[in-house]
């Protein structure tokens, strides 16, 4: 991770409160240049235009639009600086995990480094799942998964986890829900 920095920022657009952020890299920096003038703010069209793959591709849309819930804390529906920087960490440390799964250096993510990283992840979960799993993120069918939908894959098994566990009062695997539970918990995942 960068050493932390100093940046500035106010919601007018101009760079004037100090903030403690990690090192911002080039893209991050971008958001000066695509902030719409007198701003300070990042839509989901122009957060999508700042975020990209290592092969340059675009973030795919739900990735995007996730990113913003977690990170917007103000309910904008924007991006602020601060909020940028916390996602750009948050990115960095994804990439890092990425980097270390993606064991041929493809760029990508075949099945077996996903296995492998959920395991490392400390999930146990059967092979026919998993298989469910990468396919609903290989959005391409190419057997293989980019960066921002490994790291969309990883959150929602994160986010399913933590309904389940909800439920799971004594911790042996298996849940009993009435059906509005079931469908209250899937709402709200979408949102």
């Amino acid at each position: 991770m960068a050493a932390p920095t100093q940046h500035s920022y106010r919601s007018s657009g101009q760079w004037t409160k100090t903030v403690r952020c990690c090192r911002l890299p080039p893209s991050c920096r971008r958001m000066r240049l695509t902030t719409p003038p007198g701003t300070g703010q990042l839509s989901e069209k122009e957060l999508s235009a700042a975020l990209v793959n290592g092969d340059w591709t675009a973030f795919d849309q739900q990735t995007v639009r996730m990113m913003i819930r977690m990170f917007d804390s103000d309910r904008s529906g924007t991006i602020g600086f601060e909020e940028f920087c916390g996602l750009w960490s948050f990115l960095a440390s994804w990439r890092t995990l990425f980097d270390q799964f993606d064991a041929d250096r493809s760029g990508n993510i075949s099945l077996d480094e996903f296995s492998r990283a959920l395991v490392a992840f400390r999930y146990r979960l059967s092979d026919r799942f998993i298989q469910i799993l990468f396919r609903t993120y290989d959005k391409r069918n190419e057997g293989a998964m980019s960066f921002d939908l490994f790291v969309q894959a990883c959150i929602s098994l994160k986010r399913m986890t933590d309904v389940f566990k909800k439920y799971d009062e004594d911790r042996d695997g298996f849940i009993t829900l009435s059906f509005e539970d079931f469908l209250t918990e899937i709402l709200r995942q979408l949102r």
